[in-house]
């Protein structure tokens, strides 16, 4: 008769990843018997063979989240990007929470949901020409403009003389839910379009000044030009720079600009605001707040991951579904905060299986629509 395995081998082999169907069932058998404090000294110890002692408490197990993503490292060593160690917590959390079968018998209906990619499409006078990593195509909209489309998912404008004629015709590059795309502009300036998010410009630059507008969320490198000031439009907010680097979001009912180099200047309503680097400034209806931003995660996206640094639950449900392209009710998600880091590629169930370990909640998606179960 084979021997049935100890609870020590079945927990080890449980946060490693490495249970087979039959081990699994006899894990959750045998911790349906087991005691809470009996359950975090085994989680103590898997922790202590890793030389992290780490004290396992129950409120939420935020702290512990908390210190192991200041910890990981920036570049990415898995599809989930988790060290052996943020995964053996992230699981030990969802066994303390009483979880149990949760995270990886979810039963959730199989959809077509996968991550973005790069994909936009180019608007000219009101015609859409579809704009992709595998299209190489090159064209000419004005006499001193050379347009090209490359195959890293970017279309690049070069302003090959100075003739005029023609320079102040209007682009607009526009990417959907589920898309990226990098733009280079005619002055050299590289804009970055996170998901849902376009951005209107002319072919080329000449004059006082270099306009543009955006709406939803992307990111520039302007190229410098101390006698032409770049402008960006965004809603009621002008951001106004020389060259240097910053990001734009104007997916909530406010407008945030964050600089990462040089110096820009906020206008809005009568209001007017000098960032520095390392600040965001963000505009509403009572004027322009400035805050210390963080950096790291609001540039995430534009080196391929999500990061989230305690930020609530709809606001990171709100970001994934304009990246995998899904719908949810606001009104129905808890108030719940989150430390987060994924890669943008992570496939759909992986993301569905690391909000299950991190929240408690029991997520459904069906026909695209995600939800929450009682």
């Amino acid at each position: 008769m084979e021997q049935k395995p100890d609870f020590d081998k079945l927990f080890s082999r449980f946060l490693n990843n490495q249970a087979t169907q039959k081990e699994l069932d006899l894990f959750f058998q045998d911790l349906n018997g087991l005691g809470e404090e009996k359950l975090k000294n085994h989680i103590n110890a898997e922790m202590q063979t890793e030389e992290q002692s780490i004290a396992v408490s129950q409120p939420h197990l935020q702290n512990i989240f908390a210190k192991i993503e200041q910890q990981i490292d920036r570049k990415p060593k898995s599809k989930l990007l988790w060290t052996k160690t943020w995964y053996k917590v992230a699981a030990a959390a969802a066994v303390v929470l009483g979880l149990g079968y949760l995270m990886l018998y979810n039963d959730v209906k199989q959809v077509n949901i996968v991550p973005g990619s790069s994909k936009a499409v180019l608007i000219i006078n009101n015609e859409e020409k579809a704009l992709d990593n595998k299209t190489i195509s090159s064209f000419s909209p004005a006499a001193a403009i050379s347009v090209t489309t490359a195959a890293d998912g970017s279309i690049i404008y070069r302003q090959i003389s100075n003739d005029t004629t023609g320079l102040s015709a209007l682009h607009t590059v526009s990417t959907p839910v589920g898309g990226f795309y990098k733009v280079t502009l005619g002055d050299g300036t590289q804009v970055f379009l996170n998901a849902k998010s376009s951005i209107e410009f002319p072919v080329g630059f000449y004059g006082a000044e270099r306009h543009v507008k955006v709406n939803g969320e992307a990111y520039f490198k302007v190229a410098k030009n101390k006698k032409m000031p770049f402008i960006v439009s965004v809603g009621g907010t002008d951001v106004k720079v020389l060259g240097t680097e910053f990001m734009i979001n104007s997916f909530a009912k406010q407008t945030k600009t964050t600089l990462f180099e040089g110096s820009v200047q906020l206008s809005y309503l009568s209001k007017r605001q000098i960032l520095v680097p390392g600040e965001e400034g963000i505009s509403d209806p009572s004027g322009i707040l400035v805050n210390q931003a963080d950096t790291a995660a609001t540039l995430a996206w534009t080196n391929g991951l999500f990061v989230f640094n305690d930020q609530p639950l709809i606001n990171v449900l709100q970001e994934l579904s304009r990246w995998y392209d899904f719908t949810f009710d606001a009104e129905s998600i808890p108030n719940k905060r989150l430390y987060i880091r994924l890669n943008r590629n992570t496939a759909f169930k992986d993301v569905l299986q690391m909000l299950q370990t991190t929240t408690g909640l029991n997520f459904k998606i069906e026909e695209r629509r995600l939800s929450i179960e009682n």
